[in-house]
Order: C-alpha cells, then sequence, then structure tokens
C-alpha cells in the first residue's frame, strides 16, 4: 500500500477524497481487503464513459479512470439540496468499485438508533 498525491486544486478541494489516497500496488499477485458497507457495486467504465456519485461513494478505482468533479447544480441547489455543490466523476475504461453506505452515513444511522432508544428508555423511566 502506497500514497497518491493529486495535486489538481479542483479534485483535491471537491472530489471527496483529499490530496492524499491510498495506492494499492504489486501487480495482479496477492490479495487486498477493503473496508466499504452497504451493497458493493463494481461497474466496468468503457472508454470515455463517465458516470457522477457522491464523493463518499466511491471505494476505489484502476489507474486508468479519470477522476473529476461537476456541479450538483445551480446555486440553489448547491446551498439546500443537502448534496453539497460538487458531485465527483469517474471517466473510463476501467473498473471502479462503489458503495451505498459510507461510513458517515453509517454513523449518522446508528446515532439516529440509539438516541431513540435512549428517548424510549426515558420515557418509560419517567411515568411515576
Amino acid at each position: 500500500v502506497g500514497c497518491s498525491l493529486d495535486c489538481g486544486f479542483a479534485t483535491c478541494c471537491c472530489a471527496g477524497m483529499g490530496l492524499c489516497r491510498q495506492k494499492i500496488t504489486g501487480g495482479n499477485s496477492g490479495v487486498a481487503f477493503m473496508a466499504a458497507g452497504g451493497t458493493i457495486l463494481q461497474r466496468d467504465l468503457q472508454a470515455n464513459e463517465t458516470i457522477a456519485v457522491d464523493g463518499g461513494s466511491v471505494v476505489m478505482f484502476e489507474d486508468s479512470v479519470q477522476l473529476g468533479i461537476i456541479p450538483s447544480g445551480r446555486l440553489g441547489m448547491c446551498c439546500f439540496g443537502g448534496e453539497g455543490c460538487f458531485n465527483t466523476t469517474l471517466t473510463g475504461p476501467g473498473k471502479v468499485w462503489l458503495q451505498s453506505m459510507n461510513f458517515l452515513k453509517f454513523q449518522n444511522a446508528v446515532r439516529q438508533t440509539v438516541m431513540e432508544d435512549r428517548q424510549g428508555a426515558d420515557e418509560d423511566d419517567g411515568g411515576g
């Protein structure tokens, strides 16, 4: 496992992955385990085929895939849509792996469930 630097300002700041990304090397030998959540989708992009996704959904992609960004919509959508101002684009050729539930979504789901359980327990205990 190494480090891949992305020095492009737009993708570094707006694609949701930051400046330094982990890179798996070693050819076709060996086994690597990746942490991802929810449903995992593997997609084989054709040459110049582009998909737009939430940056938190990207698990990994081959070196041949180009990472980019596009605006998620107009100013109103950016400010009030709840998805941020940019979507991540992946352009083929190459394989990409996407997840339906990133760690932040998982945390929020667990937090909500725990808070609901606590509120229910407090209501049961305070009956007098």
